[in-house]
């Protein structure tokens, strides 16, 4: 039985419900930091700073240290994810995805009317982004890597203006907690209570009694986790040298000394013989390896595995960098473009836009994204379309088009200014 007085109280650093009282371990470092192991990263560094987690209520991030074995990961605190460490063609889909929908411009319609939306249209928070595209990369990006967007209102329009939101900002989901309590539903961030009236909580994919929104990183983990490997066996080979496209063998076992006098030997004699062929003398034999770089880097189950990736978040292979699956072509960029809208960004921008209209505007109102300029066809096609529109005329003689309604669509200034309002003054 040891001895009450020489046993030391030990808490759970990794949870955040830390008590202001508790004392830390003063026993001495033992194994990988401290005076008893070779000078390293642990030995200048402390585990966290003096008051740090009294002053935030957050520890910091982790770090690898002196000793730290590896091929090993640092524990998960804080809300942070390994989605920074996942494989470059999932960001790249995330990316191609999300800068195609923060640049759509967002406007309001009510019935088949198209109404101006206020301010935060522009700049949702002055205070955090430096406009409307910064915001909607943040709404995209937390959408589609973590399954779901959570906006927060950061003010509100007066009460008899309705008191619909004013501003508001995305929160980062990994940092909210969302629990039944009661029979409610309560949101919270680091231990603070958040207004359910002040939360829009936006799920790419939902279950029956699933609090959280489920996303495509969920059910493509597996090719995730596989491709990630072998990008990192791929990096790892090609800092470390490569692959050896042969080898020289011989009989005998040569200690690290010899072995280094024969690789120089042979890359002198190399870069010396002006083409002649190599000599092999003694006992040595050259062996080339039948594996080509290409097989040993397991390309063809990297590009299946990425190909994966690409298809659970909706990109077309091709727009990343992929080659495209047997039989599926495309026979111009915009037939590309408007499959990648049709099957992927619509129901993104769709989503989103539905929950937002019910949080910010009144009933009958909704939000849009304007996607012209991405699917927008050839001038040849729109020309043939205005054509088509311009001679459509009902029986009053009123036509479907007009050639001023035309030049508007083009962005050019109507012939006559005077006879339309473009709602901008005509620059002279």
């Amino acid at each position: 039985m040891p001895d009450p007085s020489q046993l030391v109280i030990v808490h759970d650093f990794k949870h955040r419900a830390i008590p202001r009282d508790s004392i830390p371990n003063n026993n001495p470092a033992l194994g990988t930091v401290g005076d008893n192991v070779p000078p390293g990263f642990g030995d200048s560094h402390a585990l966290y700073p003096s008051g740090q987690l009294e002053q935030s209520g957050y520890m910091p991030d982790v770090q690898a240290w002196q000793g730290w074995p590896v091929g090993w990961e640092t524990p998960l605190w804080n809300g942070a994810t390994y989605t920074g460490r996942l494989v470059s063609t999932l960001w790249t889909c995330i990316d191609l995805n999300t800068r195609q929908l923060a640049s759509f411009p967002a406007y309001g319609v009510k019935g088949v009317k198209v109404i101006p939306l206020p301010e935060w249209a522009n700049n949702p928070e002055p205070e955090l982004y430096s406009d409307w595209v910064e915001f909607a990369k943040q709404l995209f990006n937390t959408f589609q890597s973590c399954g779901e967007a959570i906006l927060w209102c950061t003010g509100r329009y007066s009460e008899s203006s309705g008191g619909y939101p004013a501003r508001f900002c995305v929160l980062n989901p990994q940092l909210v907690n969302v629990e039944w309590v009661d029979g409610n539903i309560e949101y919270s961030i680091g231990g603070r209570h958040l207004d359910r009236k002040d939360i829009c909580h936006i799920k790419y994919e939902s279950m029956p009694t699933n609090l959280r929104g489920i996303g495509p990183l969920e059910w493509a983990s597996r090719s995730i986790v596989s491709a990630a490997a072998l990008e990192k066996m791929a990096s790892d080979m090609a800092a470390k040298g490569g692959i050896p496209w042969g080898v020289l063998k011989s009989p005998r076992k040569l200690n690290g000394k010899e072995a280094k006098e024969l690789q120089d030997q042979w890359l002198q004699g190399a870069t010396s013989r002006n083409g002649a062929p190599a000599v092999l003398s003694g006992t040595l034999e050259l062996e080339s390896f039948a594996t080509s770089p290409r097989e040993m880097a397991l390309l063809e189950l990297r590009i299946f595995d990425e190909t994966r990736i690409s298809a659970a978040l909706g990109v077309p292979p091709y727009m990343v960098g992929l080659p495209m699956p047997d039989g599926l072509t495309y026979s111009t960029a915009s037939q590309a473009l408007d499959f990648h809208w049709r099957t992927t960004l619509r129901t993104h921008a769709g989503a989103v836009a539905s929950a937002m209209s019910q949080w910010l505007l009144p009933r009958g109102s909704g939000v849009e994204f304007n996607r012209d300029e991405y699917i927008r066809p050839d001038p040849e096609t729109r020309a043939r379309t205005y054509q088509t529109l311009f001679n459509m005329v009902d029986e009053k003689g009123n036509r479907a088009i007009t050639i001023d309604e035309i030049r508007l669509a083009e962005r050019f200034l109507p012939n006559d200014p005077a006879t339309i309002d473009t709602g901008l003054e005509v620059l002279t």
